[in-house]
């Protein structure tokens, strides 16, 4: 019974997301919601100054829905790597015996589990700003292309942002 409720609570604090990965998810995010503002400041030549309102709303949204999304990443790539990873560790742990078999064990899981979740954090923030600048690219270029500059902005960006965190909530990554 005690080994099940350790199980458990193993569990239960792999999905607690810190508050550092929070900040990290949403630095990132920001900086992936600033690269449509050079684009349309580049290439479509819409300026700072006239749009600076509607740049800063739609990207600090943007931001916020993609953070939501590198977390629903970071969760399923995290548990999958560590499923595939298990496995690893118990012939090499054989080998020792007594009491120091399981602070050997145990040392080895926590630095695994630390290599894991910084891999899986790296693999959700590149998947999700590949999802997110590809679909803000084919939303504004081909979908929305004879939208008027600023709704083609304010949508584009809005429904990548909302597309990519509805592709991450899928289990198939």
């Amino acid at each position: 019974m005690v080994e099940l409720d350790d199980e458990f609570s193993a569990f239960r604090n792999e999905n607690i997301v810190s508050n550092e990965q929070r900040v990290v998810y949403f630095i990132n995010s920001f900086i992936a919601a600033l690269v449509p503002v050079y684009l349309y400041h580049a290439i479509f030549s819409m300026s700072f100054d006239s749009y600076m309102i509607v740049y800063g709303s739609v990207t600090l949204f943007a931001a916020i829905v993609l953070t939501f999304a590198y977390n629903n990443v970071y969760r399923v790539k995290r548990l999958k790597l560590s499923a595939t990873r298990e496995h690893m560790l118990i012939p090499k742990t054989k080998q020792t015996n007594g009491l120091d078999r399981k602070k050997v064990l145990a040392a080895k899981r926590e630095s695994q589990a630390v290599v894991t979740s910084h891999e899986a954090t790296a693999l959700s923030i590149m998947y999700n700003n590949a999802v997110f600048l590809v679909s803000m690219l084919a939303f504004s270029f081909i979908i929305f292309k004879n939208v008027p500059l600023v709704y083609n902005y304010i949508v584009s960006v809005s429904l990548a942002a909302g597309f990519t965190t509805f592709l991450s909530t899928s289990s198939k990554h």
